[in-house]
C-alpha cells in the first residue's frame, strides 16, 4: 500500500498539481507582502526612511509574484505563452536589478542611521541637558525673587519711618506683613521646587486684597 501511495504522489499528475499549487501559493504570498508594506507606509510614512526604496521592493516582489501566476496560467491552459512569459520575466528582471542597485547605493547611508538604542541614548542625553538648564533657571529665578522681596521689604520699612498718617502706616504695615509671608513661603518652597506649587498666585492675591481693602 505504501508503494501504491508513493506511486500516486510521484505520478505526473500529482507532481503537476504540486507545482501548480506551489506556484499559486507563492504568488499569493508575493502579493500579500506588498499589501502589508503599503499599509505600514500609509500609517508610518513619517517614520520610514527611503520610501522610494520601499516602492522598489514592492515592485520587485509583485513582479516575482506575476512570474508564478504566469506559470499557473500556462499550466491551466496547457500551453506556454512565450511572449507573455518573456514580458513578465523582463519586468521582474528590471525590478530586481533596479532594487539591487538602489539598495547597494544607499547601503552606506543606511549603515550610518542611528539604531533605536542610540536614538534612546541621544534622547536621554538631551532630556538630561534640558533638565539641568531648567534647574539652573529655577535656582536663578528663586535667587532673584528672594532679592526682590528683600528690596521691597526694605523700601516699605523706609516708607514706614517717613510716614506720619495712621492710615498710611496701616497700609504699609499690611504690605510689610504680606511681604514677610511671601518671603517665608519662598524660602520654604525653594528648598524643594518652587514651580511645582501653586502658592505663588495665592500669595499675590492676598497682598493685592490686603492693599485694596483699606482704600475701599
Amino acid at each position: 500500500m505504501l508503494e501504491a501511495l508513493l506511486a500516486v504522489c510521484t505520478s505526473s499528475t500529482s507532481l503537476f498539481w504540486v507545482v501548480v499549487i506551489s506556484d499559486f501559493s507563492i504568488a499569493a504570498a508575493y502579493f500579500a507582502i506588498p499589501v502589508t508594506m503599503a499599509i505600514v507606509m500609509r500609517h508610518r510614512r513619517e517614520d520610514i526612511v527611503y520610501p522610494w526604496l520601499w516602492a522598489l521592493f514592492v515592485a520587485f516582489i509583485m513582479a516575482c509574484g506575476l512570474t508564478h501566476l504566469v506559470h499557473v496560467w500556462s499550466a491551466a491552459v496547457g500551453t506556454q505563452n512565450l511572449g507573455l512569459l518573456a514580458s513578465v520575466e523582463l519586468a521582474c528582471a528590471a525590478a530586481s536589478v533596479s532594487t539591487a542597485i538602489a539598495f547597494a547605493l544607499v547601503l552606506p547611508e543606511i549603515k550610518m542611521l542611528p539604531s533605536p538604542a542610540r536614538q534612546r541614548e541621544l534622547l536621554e542625553a538631551a532630556v538630561a541637558e534640558r533638565t539641568k538648564e531648567k534647574d539652573l533657571l529655577i535656582r536663578e529665578i528663586n535667587h532673584r525673587l528672594g532679592n526682590q522681596l528683600q528690596v521691597l521689604h526694605s523700601l516699605v520699612s523706609i516708607e514706614e519711618r517717613r510716614a506720619e498718617a495712621d492710615e498710611t502706616l496701616e497700609v504699609l504695615g499690611r504690605i510689610r506683613s504680606q511681604l514677610e509671608t511671601m518671603s517665608e513661603e519662598h524660602r520654604a518652597r525653594s528648598a524643594a521646587n518652587y514651580l511645582t506649587t501653586a502658592g505663588g498666585h495665592q500669595i499675590g492675591a492676598e497682598i493685592t486684597g490686603g492693599v485694596a481693602s483699606p482704600a475701599a
